[in-house]
């Protein structure tokens, strides 16, 4: 009711320049590109937008209302949260952080760009909050060095908290920068959420070593759950961004057309002048990105969904050339693979193997 009696005309005053000071204010820090926008969009394109904001705060508080309504948080917890080896969580660990520097090495190439662009920095919320400024190169190789000295120290398992700690920070400070030019890159955010909660799954795995449990004993984490659930979230989102933007003309043959006509991609042209294809292609994308948190509850659709989503971003290669063939929103699907199946098989196998030499010898 606030919303509707007193903010929605205030966008109309900051349109025309004659808002509240502090409204004002308030835009310039959550829209910086309201000046330049609003020299190309008319009124309602911005009341839509804020009409938005609405719509999304109302539907968040209604999704966690009705989810804590229908399930006992605590049932929830216990049924989903899995009991795994030390091996499980030390071949993840190990994995991850490798992936960690196989997506952002190429990174040091970039510091030299962002300082010759100085001119053009526009920093990001906290950025300008803070009035962090552009770093001199130097400075920006120091951390660069910090960052993989970091990962290398958490996969030898020297104080792995504190350094997986450092590294999330560092990498989101790098991120920081590179979108501080009015352009955001939604490719690597399932990997930049993943290690932002690393350190806390290590810390909770050290605290139930340190409460003098066997030494081979099986740990639970609420933290892997939480990565898991984060992730789906994040495709769940990305679905709901597209419905709450463009509603259901997002998955229309038209809007799929002139995206792949846009990327003028061989084999997304061909498949788009199929009808049927460019009728199931959208929808399947759309339905793929909305459902996939069904990963969490049912564990029997695990490799299926995981193998769609390989499909689903090799796809967006194919088609549009958008994104790596190899993207980290595929990588960290290794967060939903049972480590331990795989790591009896490979026990069993390597057994059979070793028994058959001892035959034959």
């Amino acid at each position: 009711m606030l919303y509707i009696s007193v903010f929605r005309a205030y966008v109309s005053l900051a349109y025309e320049g004659s808002a509240p000071d502090w409204f004002q204010q308030l835009i310039d820090i959550l829209y910086p590109r309201f000046q330049v926008e609003k020299q190309r969009f008319e009124l309602s394109f911005f009341l839509f937008k804020a009409d938005q904001i609405l719509v999304r705060t109302l539907l968040l508080a209604l999704g966690i209302s009705f989810t804590l309504w229908i399930l006992s948080p605590k049932q929830f917890l216990e049924k989903n949260i899995k009991l795994h080896s030390p091996s499980f969580y030390s071949l993840l660990v190990t994995i991850f952080y490798l992936g960690l520097l196989y997506f952002t090495w190429m990174w040091i190439w970039d510091f030299e760009q962002i300082v010759r662009m100085k001119s053009f920095y526009k920093g990001v919320l906290l950025y300008r909050i803070f009035h962090l400024p552009i770093l001199p190169l130097p400075l920006y190789y120091s951390l660069y060095v910090l960052y993989i000295l970091s990962i290398i120290s958490v996969l030898f398992r020297y104080r792995e908290v504190l350094f997986s700690t450092i590294a999330a920070v560092i990498l989101l400070l790098f991120q920081g920068y590179s979108f501080s030019f009015e352009k955001i890159d939604h490719g690597q955010v399932t990997l930049t959420y993943t290690a932002m909660l690393m350190p806390a799954l290590l810390y909770e795995l050290r605290v139930q070593d340190n409460n003098k449990r066997p030494l081979n004993s099986h740990k639970f984490s609420w933290i892997l759950f939480l990565i898991q659930l984060t992730i789906a979230g994040v495709y769940f989102l990305a679905g709901a961004e597209k419905l709450l933007t463009s509603g259901f003309e997002w998955a229309t043959v038209e809007t799929f057309r002139s995206y792949v006509y846009l990327h003028g991609q061989e084999l997304g042209i061909k498949l788009a002048e199929n009808n049927l294809l460019a009728h199931i292609l959208p929808w399947g994308a759309l339905l793929f990105q909305l459902f996939f948190f069904v990963i969490l509850f049912q564990k029997r659709l695990k490799i299926l969904i995981l193998i769609l989503g390989v499909f689903f971003h090799l796809g967006t290669k194919l088609l549009m050339d958008i994104g790596p063939y190899f993207s980290s929103w595929i990588f960290v699907y290794i967060f939903f693979i049972d480590w331990d199946s795989l790591l009896a098989r490979w026990n069993e196998f390597m057994t059979r193997r070793h028994k058959k030499s001892q035959n034959g010898a």
